[in-house]
């Protein structure tokens, strides 16, 4: 019996469900240890274990029949409260829980029982019943421990608080500004704005949105006028509005007056959208269309893209879709609920500017978001073509990865950009695979035109959207087809951070130029960033063919400079330095132009290398499609192993230089 109670211990201490590290690991003090504590241990374990996992039958068989509660509940409703949310809410922690015989009883107390929405110190009375020990009787109210009382102490609950109004305001324009604030006392204590938690939850769930924790620091999002419930004491302002903007701390005093205000000014650095470019975030899970239009205009981001996904059991944002921006938008702040689809083996594909969902949203027995022992048809090639007919947009999303069609849904025209910056690493490159930016660049050398976008794959709350952003030129206001159009067209950036200026012979972004063979080109490059960049290099056909360094750390750093053209090929330029940012999964400070493409008469772009590299990614597809893929019946096989030759046969023609 011990053996299996310390198992079942570590089982719960060590057990993690949806991302998650959950625990109702009890440390218990033992006042009896005989055997009837050793039972009643073993109900207290068995019945947290089964909260945890949500199983209403294994809870049902710890309480007694006749189960009272203090508030009323019998053992019908205890079961329904236990087990009626999503198994990753529901904890009860035994370590701080003492056993005593009281009468015929033994009581267990304090249980703490934590969720999302409450944290309760409960007292459980177990009663023997048919020789064995079952929870008779829950009450709340039992005294919490100390080490409880003192973490609580700092939360503003216990504390006399004076309102604090604030104000942020554009310091050129005095319009007012949306913002990700931290506030701190003395002791670097935070304490949240008005209708934000003081501890916010930072694991994997569809409640993500309106805080964030950024290298450990906790934030809240806020409008531009909000009120801070303070003690009287000494306080520091971080704020910070986005990429565009000087981030501001502030120091101020609380004291017992009544009318407290705090005016806080923002200065730009940069103001892109002067020239045309508008921001976005390609990948967005999870928050609602109103959490998503704080945290955007908190970030300074004109685009937003939420994604309808299914995980399994779970399909999250599908009741926010309505095929068009949300009403929500605003002339520079756009909302669209567009989809991610997904398949383990095939790849993951953003659909944008949808006008109807594109179903199965995942499917596959290898993906999370399929059936176990489910099948792998259709392709996502099928899913692309039928974004295109209701006019809709297809990313690879975390391009490359997975690439199991990648290169098939290429070469037949299905993938019109590519994520090149998922979580903000374009040089990624995961078990031994080319990373995003040299795949990219091969297929760039076999002619295929690929914008970059890039988005943030936000799921939680320590991934701060935008971080990681596509800027797009556009002619004329901001409009989300416009925004959409200039992607197609090409006029795109992505970055981490810094704003990059390109132009090539006066051509810029995602133009065409014709030049003769042997032609020199000039190349115009101008970055601005915050935090000073460290190199620029301008990419010819994958490979750096100028570079200019920045020893002296300048926040602004232009140059020309001469390249020679021998034949058809495209050219980029890409900003980088050492210094990461505490985003996400340590992103490095970064950005990275779309092509402006160059055509020698003639001289036609082509690279038998990346050719034949893509042609034995095909050849992979094939003989997955043959030997492993689920399918219904077998034209279904013998449809996706067609699709797949023929991807194949283009990249070995290219190969051998055939037409």
């Amino acid at each position: 019996m011990k053996i299996k109670w310390l198992f079942v211990i570590q089982l719960l201490a060590a057990i993690g469900l949806g991302g998650f590290s959950v625990s109702a690991n009890a440390v218990i003090v033992v006042l009896h240890p005989d055997d009837e504590m050793e039972a009643a241990r073993q109900v207290m374990v068995d019945f947290a274990y089964a909260a945890l996992a949500s199983d209403a039958e294994a809870v049902a068989r710890v309480l007694h029949d006749d189960l009272t509660t203090n508030w009323g509940s019998k053992k019908k409703g205890v079961v329904a409260r236990v087990t009626g949310t999503r198994l990753w809410e529901m904890r009860f922690v035994l370590r701080h829980a003492f056993f005593k015989k009281v009468g015929e009883r033994i009581l267990v107390t304090p249980v703490i029982w934590y969720s999302f929405t409450h944290r309760s110190s409960l007292s459980f009375e177990l009663e023997k019943s048919a020789n064995k020990w079952l929870i008779v009787r829950i009450e709340t109210g039992a005294e919490t421990p100390l080490e409880l009382q003192e973490a609580d102490r700092r939360l503003p609950e216990h504390h006399l608080l004076h309102p604090v109004a604030v104000s942020l305001r554009d310091a050129d324009t005095s319009e007012p500004v949306f913002a990700r604030v931290r506030v701190t006392d003395s002791e670097d204590d935070y304490w949240p704005p008005e209708g934000h938690l003081k501890k916010i939850d930072t694991g994997w769930h569809p409640e993500t949105g309106g805080d964030a924790k950024v290298d450990g620091k906790f934030y809240a999002y806020v409008r531009s006028d909000f009120t801070l419930p303070l003690p009287v004491g000494s306080y520091d302002i971080e704020v910070v509005h986005g990429m565009e903007y000087e981030p501001r701390t502030v120091h101020f005093e609380v004291t017992d007056s009544k009318d407290m205000t705090l005016k806080i000014e923002l200065e730009r650095w940069s103001n892109v959208a002067q020239d045309g470019w508008y921001s976005g975030d390609t990948h967005v899970h999870f928050i609602d269309p109103t959490n998503g239009m704080l945290e955007m205009k908190g970030e300074d981001l004109n685009v937003l893209n939420i994604l309808v996904t299914k995980w399994a059991e779970l399909i999250t944002n599908a009741e926010h879709f309505t095929g068009a921006p949300s009403r929500l938008s605003e002339p520079e702040h756009i909302v669209y609920v567009n989809e991610e689809s997904r398949h383990g083996f095939l790849g993951h594909t953003i659909l944008l500017n949808l006008k109807q969902l594109v179903y199965p949203l995942s499917w596959g027995p290898q993906e999370g978001g399929g059936v176990i022992g489910g099948h792998d048809y259709p392709t996502m090639a099928s899913v692309a073509d039928r974004t295109h007919e209701q006019g809709g947009f297809v990313t690879w999303a975390h391009f490359p990865f997975p690439q199991g069609e990648v290169a098939v849904d290429m070469a037949l025209g299905k993938v019109d950009s590519i994520d090149l910056m998922t979580m903000g690493d374009a040089f990624n490159d995961v078990f031994g695979q080319l990373g995003p930016a040299d795949t990219w660049y091969r297929f760039l050398n076999l002619g295929f035109r690929l914008p970059a976008t890039a988005g943030t794959d936000k799921m939680q709350n320590t991934q701060v959207l935008g971080s990681v952003r596509t800027y797009v030129k556009m002619e004329g206001p901001l409009s989300y087809q416009g925004w959409i159009d200039g992607i197609q067209a090409g006029r795109t950036f992505t970055t981490t951070g810094p704003m990059i200026k390109f132009s090539a012979d006066g051509a810029e972004i995602g133009d065409t130029i014709t030049v003769s063979s042997g032609q020199m080109i000039t190349v115009n490059v101008e970055v601005s960033s915050r935090i000073p960049m460290e190199r620029i290099e301008i990419i010819q056909a994958g490979k750096i063919v100028a570079t200019k360094e920045n020893p002296s750390g300048a926040r602004k750093v232009s140059f020309t400079a001469q390249v020679p053209i021998e034949g058809s090929t495209w050219i980029a330029a890409r900003t980088s330095s050492s210094e990461h940012l505490p985003f996400n999964n340590d992103i490095p400070i970064f950005a990275h132009t779309s092509p402006i493409y160059i055509e020698v008469p003639g001289r036609p772009i082509g690279s038998p290398e990346a050719a034949a590299y893509f042609a034995r990614q095909c050849e992979d597809a094939i003989e997955w499609a043959r030997t492993k893929a689920k399918v219904l019946d077998e034209s279904q096989r013998q449809e996706m192993i067609a699709l797949y030759e023929e991807a194949r046969k283009i990249y070995l023609d290219m190969a051998s230089g055939s037409d």
